[in-house]
């Protein structure tokens, strides 16, 4: 049998990998925030240059009707916003871009909030397809190399459930503190949507000038990537502990689990009380004494074998075959292409 610093050190590199996966996927996600936000201050300058006098504009200015050539210079662009909008995630956009489309009266402000909306529907569909593409990833791969780990590491291989389709949909819908990733991506997107109309209304109101709209209205992106960083480190944390606890219960060796925290100046004070703590798998509850335990918590486990755990004699008993050995030196591809 192994020993506890083995499956220690396996553990955690299996949940290094994804964490790593989450931290370059962020990377790409704040170019997008950035992006986003370059966007819609070039939209709030081009506006205050066009109807602002001394650098402010007034509540009422942007209530005025677009006109002539305005009307039309917006019709063009809200066919730019259709095209790029037609792929949305949830389809709703590009209904109510359509809607907007064939009205005749519309104001400067309702002009200058669809292009910010439209900014924020992007970033929501990005968000939606790449949350969902990262965190499947993670479940899959935490799940086949947490599985190859175990098999290697005991010489015991037994037949598992292979992931399909079906199933990764039905693990991706999971949810998790009353809700999931994908819902809480739409919520912020409306959340977000209102604030920024919220702080246009208040700036034009107090007749603010262009640089200090902007700063506002930076400020409450910045709120936003804040809250899609949390969400993506906590949710990696969650699929990543799922997939482990799957497996587990998959391999037909592991009964209980050791909660597994990385000791330093930044361990939360529960998941310093819950490190080293052993369970059995059927009693896993995540935030009681299963990881996640915290928003951003990147504690992990490890499996836990009994001191009269025998890998020969649990092959033995097995009589309706289904167990075979497995080589301590097989490379990860060639179990991968062999077993799953």
């Amino acid at each position: 049998m192994k020993s506890s610093e083995y499956w220690q050190k396996r553990s955690e590199q299996i949940a290094k990998d994804q964490y790593d996966k989450a931290d370059q996927y962020l990377s790409k996600l704040g170019s997008e925030y950035g992006r986003a936000m370059q966007e819609i201050q070039r939209n709030i300058e081009v506006f205050y240059q066009r109807y602002a006098t001394n650098d402010e504009i007034s509540l009422a200015d942007t209530r005025k009707i677009l006109q002539g050539k305005e009307l039309n210079e917006f019709k063009m662009t809200l066919e730019e916003f259709t095209r790029k909008a037609k792929n949305n995630a949830d389809g709703r956009w590009t209904k109510e871009l359509n809607n907007v489309y064939y009205r005749t009266r519309i104001s400067r402000f309702e002009a200058l909030k669809v292009q910010v909306r439209q900014q924020v529907e992007l970033l929501a569909g990005s968000r939606q397809k790449g949350a969902r593409e990262l965190l499947g990833d993670i479940y899959e791969d935490t799940y086949y190399r947490t599985m190859f780990e175990l098999q290697k590491g005991t010489g015991i291989g037994v037949n598992f459930a292979r992931l399909d389709q079906e199933g990764m949909d039905k693990v991706l819908s999971t949810e998790f503190a009353e809700s999931n990733w994908s819902k809480r991506i739409w919520g912020d997107r409306n959340k977000l949507t209102r604030e920024l109309q919220t702080k246009l209304s208040q700036s034009f109101i107090r007749g603010d000038s262009v640089d200090r709209t902007i700063k506002d209205v930076s400020a409450r992106f910045n709120v936003s990537r804040s809250n899609a960083e949390r969400l993506i480190e906590t949710e990696t944390s969650f699929f990543t502990g799922q997939a482990t606890l799957s497996s587990y219960k998959e391999s037909g060796i592991v009964k209980k689990y050791e909660v597994l925290a990385t000791l330093d100046n930044r361990t939360t004070e529960i998941c310093q009380q819950m490190d080293g703590k052993v369970f059995p798998n059927n009693q896993a509850e995540v935030n009681i004494n299963y990881p996640p335990f915290h928003v951003r918590c990147r504690t992990t486990v490890m499996p836990y074998f009994d001191d009269d755990f025998d890998e020969g004699e649990r092959i033995a008993r097995d009589e309706d075959g289904s167990t075979y050995y497995v080589p301590n030196d097989i490379k990860y591809p060639d179990w991968k292409k062999k077993y799953v």
